[in-house]
């Protein structure tokens, strides 16, 4: 009895342990847990230099569910053929967290594909100011900030609108049964020592709406920043600190 408990209270601290990344045409996948991979695409921009970007890929009984894509549609087609070439199954549909070309730049490829795309009705509507193609399909997004695709490759993911931080629209997908949290840009990875880009932010929103996250989510063990590597929770404390230090300048 006492080692179960032992056991039980070790699990509560448990991060999935990540494989070592495999790369295909410049991009990279790493295998997070059973049937979810992390996608990790690169871009040269003209104020950071060269920047990562993180999405998911999780395996489902409906196919293949996309969570962001690359920058740009050349990107996000290499990730729509390797899921099926290498995974075996194709992508059936697509959730996208904001409305920046980190997140959104390969909309079209997948549109193209045949899979069902799911935004934040706001992000389809700044999309095509950010030069972007809009999801084809707004989330419902309820009272509690949870938001509902109709589509049954979500089933058992749980996608929620915090509010406002690094965007206005900016939203995050956790996958319980995994205790794995797809922050986005929300997150900041361990290594920043500031917010990022803030063009279109809600700083003064942003240390309340991760702490409402951290809540939301108690049971999530790692946490999936867009531009660092995974980490424990951390991470959302890291990012509160680096919001509020902001706010008070």
């Amino acid at each position: 009895m006492k080692r179960l408990v032992i056991f039980f209270i070790l699990s509560l601290f448990y991060i999935p342990a990540a494989a070592e990344p495999t790369e295909h045409k410049g991009i990279l996948y790493t295998k997070l847990a059973e049937n979810i991979w992390m996608h990790t695409t690169y871009h040269k921009t003209k104020n950071w230099g060269k920047v990562r970007s993180n999405g998911l890929i999780v395996l489902t009984k409906e196919g293949a569910l996309l969570i962001d894509t690359g920058w740009n549609n050349t990107q996000t087609q290499h990730i729509l053929n390797w899921v099926h070439e290498e995974l075996e199954t194709t992508v059936t549909a697509a959730v996208f967290t904001h409305a920046h070309d980190d997140k959104m730049g390969g909309v079209q490829a997948v549109i193209d594909w045949g899979a069902k795309t799911f935004a934040h009705p706001l992000s389809n509507q700044f999309a095509p100011n950010e030069d972007l193609t809009p999801a084809e399909y707004n989330l419902q997004i309820l009272s509690n900030g949870d938001a509902v695709a109709a589509h049954p490759a979500f089933d058992g993911i749980k996608i929620f609108y915090p509010g406002g931080g690094h965007t206005r629209d900016n939203i995050v997908v956790a996958l319980p049964t995994a205790n794995i949290l797809f922050g986005g840009c929300l997150i900041r990875p361990e290594n920043s020592h500031s917010l990022g880009n803030t063009a279109t932010a809600d700083i003064k929103a942003w240390s309340t709406s991760v702490e409402t996250i951290a809540n939301r989510f108690p049971n999530a063990r790692l946490i999936v920043p867009s531009h660092g590597d995974p980490s424990d929770r951390k991470l959302l404390d890291h990012t509160i600190k680096l919001a509020q230090h902001t706010v008070s300048k």
